[in-house]
């Protein structure tokens, strides 16, 4: 990945920051520009000089500065741990050959900072904006003296959702929401169970009814046994007083009296089945209750989360102006972006790093005063631009900076040509040298101006009929009997030469290229004036005063 440079002025100082092409989380360049804006890192030569700075360039960058506060902090640290060693016997050779923790500590956060350019996971909490669940990615934010911020906290006002959110972070308030749907489809589950259950001891009290019943009939059945039995009885023994042998009807008593011992003992079996359906019926209603508890508290998290779905409120903005200093420089978190922001004059800014905003220097701060994205711009001074006496494309092309990276090498490599070009005067006195050096310097400059109007009418589709010509001032040559710097200069004019006509070749070529470009829309807008003059054609055939047969067959002849 690739960051082109931008150049601006911030507190009365230049500045250089990355621009980003790919609207993505990139912790990566906010750290790098928070730094940059500080003025505690800068870019090297030659990411400024090609105007574009790699990832590795970035991370290098970020790894010094990391080197230098971890040997400030372990120096500061070992002056103090010297200090309260003073009395010691100094028997602790043993712990000096291992590695500290703090060594171990750079090694992890060194090893995390090429990963920043993917992204980073942030678990912020509600509470406050520095409120952020410590993490290893985070430690490279502390080792680079970088404060990682947000505006996405919870009004304490709102006590419902207080007692709710309390000191959650949101992937706890994640897995609420998660766990509220799994809860509801568990008391989707439990109050079928329970229907079943009241079923069930419907029919169980029925039962129990029908038994009842039962037993009242064999009850009365078992009266009637007994009085026929004393009936019986009496006439037994008066038969017997006269002489006639008569067989009680003992059995049949028998009988009766184990069928009601049996009906009794139904009846308490069912009763204690009821009173068991009955406790599971209880048990059920109170993991429904307890349940749809947990889904009300699922409910206020998720609409929270959804009316906050911007990542920033009004009590964060608040929280964000008590927090942040006056001119002060953080990495600021929302909706999975990480930007600069800074306070200047009690109203904080956001850094614009879009690409679009390279060629426009006008353009570097965003306001950041409302939740719902409605913004205004304002440069570099943090006043608001004026506008434009006229609409004019921007002062060069906006360039991919992965091509812009691409051709950096061969930039560096005319670069350092040029610079031994200069250098290789040696043999010349001072003077002379420097005068020959400074010629070769116009020179360069020439071609490179050169250079950059023939891309520039290139990438505008101007007809680049203009020759370039770099003339060598020969009147200001050094003249010296020297036969080798005679040679020098001649051998340095016809690189000089052959550069520019390497260039007009390229010339040549994109020229002819933007005419047959221009061909194709020429033939194109031919076709599209033949069509319509066809169509044109078509619609003059069917005038509308001419009768159609449908007109002729609605006539009435008389």
């Amino acid at each position: 990945m690739a960051y082109q440079i931008k150049s601006i002025r911030y507190q009365n100082s230049p500045r250089k920051i990355l621009l980003q092409n790919i609207n993505g989380p990139c912790p990566l360049l906010a750290a790098a520009n928070a730094l940059l804006l500080r003025g505690v890192i800068t870019l090297s030569s030659e990411c400024v000089r090609n105007g574009v700075a790699s990832t590795d360039d970035v991370v290098n960058m970020l790894a010094n500065r990391a080197l230098i506060r971890s040997q400030q902090s372990s120096s500061t640290s070992s002056s103090l741990e010297k200090t309260d060693k003073e009395g010691d016997d100094g028997n602790d050779n043993d712990e000096t050959n291992k590695p500290s923790n703090h060594e171990y500590h750079l090694n992890e956060v060194l090893s995390i900072l090429p990963t920043l350019q993917h992204g980073m996971d942030v678990n912020p909490q509600f509470t406050s904006p520095q409120s952020i669940e410590y993490t290893h990615n985070l430690a490279a934010f502390d080792l680079l003296g970088v404060e990682l911020v947000h505006g996405w906290v919870l009004d304490p006002q709102d006590l419902e959702t207080c007692a709710v959110v309390e000191m959650k972070s949101y992937n706890e308030l994640i897995e609420l929401v998660i766990g509220g749907d799994e809860r509801r489809r568990e008391v989707v589950r439990l109050e079928g169970w329970k229907v079943e259950k009241e079923d069930d001891l419907m029919r169980l009290v029925d039962s129990n009814k029908c038994n009842k019943e039962g037993n009242d009939d064999s009850e009365v059945k078992s009266k009637n046994a007994v009085a026929d039995e004393t009936k019986v009885d009496s006439k037994a023994q008066t038969e017997t007083d006269e002489g006639v042998e008569v067989t009680s009807n003992d059995a049949d008593s028998e009988s009766s009296t184990s069928e009601q011992i049996n009906n009794q003992c139904q009846g308490t079996d069912s009763l204690e089945q009821q009173q068991a359906i009955e406790q599971e019926i209880a048990d059920i209603g109170l993991k429904i209750e307890h349940a749809s508890l947990q889904i009300s508290r699922a409910d206020v998290a998720n609409a929270f989360l959804t009316s906050t779905s911007h990542q920033l409120t009004y009590h964060g903005l608040e929280q964000l102006h008590a927090h942040i200093g006056e001119d002060a420089v953080h990495v600021f978190f929302r909706n999975n972006h990480f930007g600069t922001i800074t306070k200047h004059n009690g109203i904080l800014y956001l850094l614009a790093t879009d690409l679009g905003y390279a060629n426009t220097p006008e353009i570097v701060w965003e306001k950041l005063d409302s939740i719902d994205g409605n913004t205004e711009y304002v440069n570099e001074y943090f006043e608001k631009p004026s506008p434009r006496a006229e609409l004019a494309p921007a002062a060069g092309p906006t360039i991919d900076p992965a091509l812009l990276l691409a051709h950096r090498s061969q930039a560096e490599n005319d670069y350092q040509l040029a610079m031994a070009m200069s250098r290789g005067e040696s043999s010349v006195p001072i003077s002379s040298s420097q005068h020959a050096s400074t010629n070769a310097d116009e020179e360069e400059g020439k071609l490179i101006e050169a250079a950059k109007e023939i891309s520039l009418r290139t990438y505008h589709g101007e007809k680049n009929d203009v020759t370039v010509a770099v003339d060598v001032d020969n009147s200001t040559l050094p003249s010296t009997s020297s036969s080798a710097q005679n040679s020098q200069l001649d051998s340095d004019h016809q690189m000089a030469l052959a550069f520019q006509r390497q260039e007009e070749q390229l010339n040549h070529e994109s020229e002819q290229l933007a005419r047959q470009l221009q061909a194709l829309d020429q033939q194109e807008v031919q076709m599209q004036r033949q069509r319509q003059q066809r169509n044109d054609t078509n619609r003059r055939r069917q005038q509308p005063g001419r009768p159609t047969e449908e007109t002729k067959a609605g006539c009435t002849i008389s």
